[in-house]
């Protein structure tokens, strides 16, 4: 063999060498590294939480169209699997996406308060669910939701198992922590009057607006119980309101940075060991 073919094999297996030592490193780095993030699904909630080859989805907005474009933005192709997804309430802006989200991936854990809907979006997710044969847990307070490296996500509310009629949606929404290094984040669906459910509520240092910034929500005795620096409010063309001016104007007196989906778009958090806590990405 040429001295020239042995420099060129040479070359090339150094290569090689260099392409799997920095694919190993990419992964682990992949793997370890944690986003949260407020995808813009219009008026409705959807968050993602992707740890490397892991992912769990609060709510699924109304569009399943939507939600499906939003997370192939933030989902390699490759992976079709989403381990968890969770129903603040039965709500059709919160749930509306999840029968298209179980026709494209598989999903392998659903979880919910046991408050149902007889609207055709509930029972179109109950096929969809029975189709891909996932798993359905009840959670309350108490309950833990662990990502596979950093990170906890702790249910603190409601107090129980809901019963499967409600006269009122958004009184049982799930309020969820997500605790990261320093960082603690309190998602809080369409909780009304929080403060009168949450009296022991501890300080967070990001809040997602509950219920798109309805002014039912998010009083100023719940702010400076809180205390959070910034709030992202999860929002689209609407109706309603949304979000209301009493709202925007607490938040801008307690000096807390505003976030928005519907004009932001999707609002993302990256969370690393190296730093111990979540910062905004964009």
């Amino acid at each position: 063999m040429s001295k020239q073919k042995i420099y060129g094999s040479f070359l090339v297996l150094i290569l090689c060498t260099v392409c799997i030592f920095a694919g190993i490193r990419w992964f682990d780095t992949y793997q370890k590294t944690t986003e949260v993030i407020f995808l813009n699904v219009g008026e409705g909630d959807a968050i993602l939480f992707s740890q490397g080859s892991n992912q769990i989805l609060i709510d699924g907005g109304r569009s399943g169209k939507d939600l499906l474009a939003r997370l192939g933005r933030h989902i390699p192709f490759w992976d079709r699997t989403i381990e968890i997804i969770i129903a603040t309430h039965p709500d059709a802006d919160h749930i509306g996406g999840f029968a298209s989200l179980l026709s494209a991936y598989r999903v392998e854990k659903f979880l919910y308060t046991g408050a149902e809907s007889k609207t055709e979006v509930f029972l179109l997710l109950k096929r969809a669910l029975s189709e891909n044969k996932t798993d359905i847990l009840k959670i309350f307070r108490g309950s833990k939701v662990e990502l596979p490296g950093e990170g906890n996500l702790f249910i603190e509310y409601p107090l129980s198992i809901l019963p499967e009629e409600m006269a009122e949606t958004n009184t049982g929404s799930i309020v969820a922590r997500f605790s990261y290094g320093t960082t603690q984040m309190l998602f809080t669906g369409d909780l009304p009057s929080e403060e009168k459910v949450l009296p022991d509520i501890r300080p967070v240092d990001i809040l997602k607006v509950a219920h798109h910034g309805s002014h039912y929500s998010t009083s100023a005795d719940f702010l400076s119980r809180l205390m959070p620096q910034e709030a992202v409010i999860s929002v689209g063309k609407n109706s309603y309101g949304h979000p209301s001016p009493d709202v925007l104007k607490r938040l801008e007196e307690e000096h807390i940075k505003i976030r928005r989906t519907d004009t932001d778009g999707d609002i993302r958090y990256l969370c690393t060991e190296t730093v111990a806590k979540c910062v905004f990405a964009r």
